[in-house]
């Protein structure tokens, strides 16, 4: 089960997650409970909180007043730590992320990660700076053509390295990426004012997008980098341009996913 899943269910199994890790009190924040923890399953999110998966489970069931099943307290081995360098780490560094700030201020860094992955050329890697493993990320850049490894510098400091491989990634297909030329037609507008509250410009946006057939574009004029609304097409698979215009202007050009 996915950490998402089960706040969806029980949403008073927060303040439990919470009591068993202080690593869990950013879930409390709502924007952050929407995004990442749809990616953790309850053992990966164990991990990340210093906690014995089994334990964390059993923890979660007694407050429900139901027993464990075997199948959530299994222990996964994704971990990277302790893995021997591969050759690979001497590849050029295509891009350096330090998340670190961003979950300190209690925001939700995933968006930034994707972002910076597009920016990673094949033979390059992506260097990451984070306070924790972030195993559930693993799975997501494998699909898109990354291999992972990972040191810990300190306490609360793991450095992740991602290679973008020269052949295409794990699902046997590359991306499209959006060029020049697509610019020149899309089949819709949205505008995105500067006063509307999250999660609305996302919603005006997604719901455009959805009014398009497959292979039709839409432009959007946003105030601001959207990342989260970024984060969301790179896990439906949709296509995406984006061009900074100066302060409070930004267009978008999304190409709807078949």
């Amino acid at each position: 089960m996915r950490v998402n899943q089960l706040l969806d269910e029980h949403p008073e199994l927060l303040g439990v997650l919470i009591e068993a890790s202080p690593a869990f009190a950013k879930l409390k924040n709502p924007l952050l409970r929407r995004t990442m923890p749809r990616l953790v399953t309850l053992a990966q999110a164990a991990r990340i909180g210093g906690l014995e998966p089994s334990a964390l489970v059993e923890r979660l069931n007694r407050a429900l007043g139901v027993e464990a099943s075997r199948e959530e307290a299994s222990v996964g081995h994704e971990s990277k730590l302790g893995t021997p360098p591969p050759e690979w780490l001497a590849s050029p560094l295509g891009f350096h992320l330090d998340v670190r700030p961003i979950l300190a201020a209690g925001g939700e860094p995933f968006g930034a990660i994707m972002a910076a992955a597009r920016e990673v050329a094949p033979g390059q890697r992506l260097c990451l700076e984070a306070p924790f493993e972030p195993l559930p990320l693993y799975r997501v850049m494998q699909r898109k053509g990354f291999v992972a490894w990972c040191e810990q510098e300190g306490p609360e400091h793991y450095r992740v390295h991602f290679l973008r491989r020269l052949e295409q990634g794990a699902e046997g297909r590359v991306a499209r990426t959006l060029s020049e030329a697509d610019w020149a037609s899309y089949a819709d507008e949205v505008w995105v004012e500067a006063n509307l509250e999250p999660p609305l410009p996302m919603m005006r946006v997604l719901e455009a997008l959805a009014r398009l057939e497959p292979g039709q574009r839409l432009l959007v004029h946003h105030v601001r980098r959207p990342v989260h609304l970024l984060a969301r097409l790179e896990q439906d698979g949709h296509p995406y341009a984006l061009r900074e215009l100066g302060p409070g202007r930004v267009e978008l050009l999304i190409e709807k996913a078949s």
